[in-house]
Formats: C-alpha cells, sequence, structure tokens
C-alpha cells in the first residue's frame, strides 16, 4: 500500500495508466453511490445559489424602490403648493381656525400635564412620610 505523500506526487502519466488497469477490481454499487454522491453535491450546489440569488434579487428591488422613492420625493418638494383659496380673506380665517384648533390641543394638553403633575406630587409625598416614619 502507498504511503499518502507518495499518492499525492503520483505523476499524471502513472494515474492514466493505473486508470486503464483492468485488473483492479471495483467495489459492487461503487458506480452508483458515486453518482448518488455528485447528484447530490450538485443539489447542495443548487441550493446554496439560491440565497445569494435571492439575496441579490432583494437588494435591486430595494435599490429600485429607494430611487423611485426619491424621485417621487423630489417632484413633490419641487412643485409648488397651488393657492386653494381665491379670497385672502377667506384663507385668513382658515388659518385661524387651524391656530383655534392648535390652541385648544395644547391647552387640553397643559390641563392633563397638570392633573398628572397633582397625583405624581401626592404619590411622592406619601412615599417620603412613609420613609421618614420608618
Amino acid at each position: 500500500m502507498k504511503s499518502l505523500k507518495d499518492i499525492e506526487n503520483i505523476s499524471f502519466e502513472e494515474l492514466e495508466a493505473v486508470s486503464l488497469n483492468e485488473d483492479i477490481k471495483v467495489p459492487e454499487g461503487f458506480e452508483q453511490r458515486l453518482e448518488s454522491s455528485l447528484d447530490l453535491r450538485f443539489l447542495t450546489d443548487r441550493i446554496a445559489e439560491r440565497p445569494r440569488r435571492t439575496m441579490k434579487l432583494l437588494a435591486a428591488a430595494a435599490s429600485v424602490a429607494l430611487l423611485i422613492g426619491l424621485g417621487i420625493g423630489t417632484v413633490r418638494w419641487y412643485n409648488e403648493p397651488e393657492d386653494t383659496f381665491d379670497d385672502p380673506y377667506m384663507a385668513y380665517a382658515e388659518l385661524e381656525k387651524a391656530f383655534a384648533a392648535i390652541s385648544d390641543s395644547v391647552g387640553r394638553g397643559r390641563k392633563m400635564v397638570a392633573e398628572s403633575d397633582a397625583i405624581i406630587d401626592r404619590t411622592v409625598s406619601a412615599l417620603y412620610i412613609d420613609n421618614f416614619k420608618e
């Protein structure tokens, strides 16, 4: 039996001579096992390619979506807004209405904060008194 070093250093001519030697018996079923192993290797290579291909497609789709989004955003940004009111007094009245709605919302928010502060103050005071007693 040859050593691993001898096998690694075999020349191409020696390998060809060994492969043509009819006296060497191939184990029974070896060809089938070899073919199934090669088929399995081919399938695993194909399966391994799919995630790479999928990632490339997803990256391309994301790039296209980004470019479309930037294009739409740029178009909207450069377009001048249209006048919705012909009468400037009507526009001013609508603006006052919008500011009044915002003011009401801010007022309600301040009221809620004041109520929350009162509850927090009572809770902190109660905790402070309880800790002081101990």
